[in-house]
């Protein structure tokens, strides 16, 4: 058994004007159901937070309570636990999610069902501590066709474990739009990640993190055999190169930090180019180094929607990935709430 240990350790304008506007008048979309992930270490809601959870209505979270990878052994071990530091709101369904590397299913010495009972028992010592009963268990995997088996068996043990609860699994589009290769999830629902398409390493491309133009051909893809809940993204971040090769990722909340920064130079839209070594952000940047800021565009969002909105099996809910004050501030519950619309039935 894993023995669950600590995890390491403004309100904005833009928001409450968001709210504001949505008390006067009957949102689009308003019979979509809106849930968020919720990606931290510490699950500790600021005010702006649970401000759009109460606008939105949201009735629950998916909240990642530890991933799991392998060592140098081959051997499977939990890390990233989440830590409860606040209130679980009154209202809010939390469906605890899990992060399983490929490689974990690739390693021989992670037996698909002793790894099941590991991971049971250390969500129910996380649940058991918060009080929690959840009516949901999720997996996120970016499983293969190689690892399909081992995955799967794994999805059937915990089946087997969670009673009346359902389960369900994150889809990528290559598993949505080729099951017959990677196989279909023992799950009862699954929800598709509209997310992370493009190319991290190549530094030549746009957006990682939202490309219509390499998204839209996989949903020409017959409709999926599971009920989908679709996933959207909300965050940013800063892609570091060094002599063409991705070096790391840097999450920041605006292209702000990167304009100011004076040791950087804007060499093109989103493009900065380090004009002298320096540390950034807990990163030591090269002379000739390059930036790339990533953000979805309002506009690319609402085309992802209404391209999601033709996919005939959808549950329709969606997920935002994720809740977080700085990502409130770029994508207001004004601008969520016509994106539901969207995407909604």
């Amino acid at each position: 058994m894993w023995l669950l240990k600590p995890a390491a350790g403004l309100t904005g304008v833009l928001v409450l004007l968001s709210l504001l506007g949505l008390a006067t008048c009957r949102p689009a979309g308003e019979d979509t159901q809106i849930s968020f992930y919720y990606w931290k270490s510490n699950f500790k809601l600021t005010d702006a937070e649970q401000l759009a959870l109460d606008t939105l209505k949201v009735s629950r979270l998916y909240v990642k309570f530890l991933d799991v990878d392998v060592d140098a052994e081959g051997r499977a071990y939990p890390k990233a636990a989440i830590r409860f530091d606040g209130q679980v709101p009154d209202g809010i369904d939390i469906t605890p999610c899990v992060f399983i590397t490929n490689r974990t299913f690739q390693s021989k010495q992670a037996g698909p069902v002793a790894l099941a009972d590991k991971v049971w028992d250390f969500l129910q010592q996380i649940c058991k501590k918060q009080g929690l009963n959840p009516s949901e268990y999720q997996f996120d995997c970016d499983w293969t066709a190689s690892t399909r088996e081992p995955y799967f068996t794994f999805l059937q043990q915990i089946r087997k474990r969670i009673g009346p609860a359902s389960l369900s699994a994150t889809i990528r589009l290559h598993q949505y739009s080729n099951p017959q290769q990677t196989g279909l999830p023992p799950v009862d629902r699954g929800t598709l990640m509209y997310y992370n398409m493009g190319d991290i390493e190549d530094k030549a491309e746009t957006n990682s993190i939202l490309n219509n133009e390499k998204g839209a051909p996989y949903l020409q893809a017959p409709p999926y055999p599971l009920k989908l809940d679709l996933a959207l993204p909300l965050f940013s971040w800063a892609l570091l190169y060094r002599l063409g090769k991705l070096q790391a990722i840097i999450n920041l909340p605006g292209e702000e930090v990167l304009e100011l920064a004076a040791d950087l130079e804007k060499i093109g839209p989103g493009l900065y180019q380090v004009k002298q070594n320096f540390y950034f952000e807990a990163n030591y940047l090269n002379t000739g180094d390059r930036l790339r800021f990533e953000i979805p565009a309002a506009e690319e969002l609402e085309r992802a929607a209404d391209m999601l909105h033709k996919i005939q099996n959808r549950s329709g809910n969606i997920i935002f990935y994720h809740l977080d004050e700085a990502a409130l501030q770029n994508f207001p519950p004004g601008f969520l709430r016509q994106l539901a619309g969207h995407s909604g039935s």
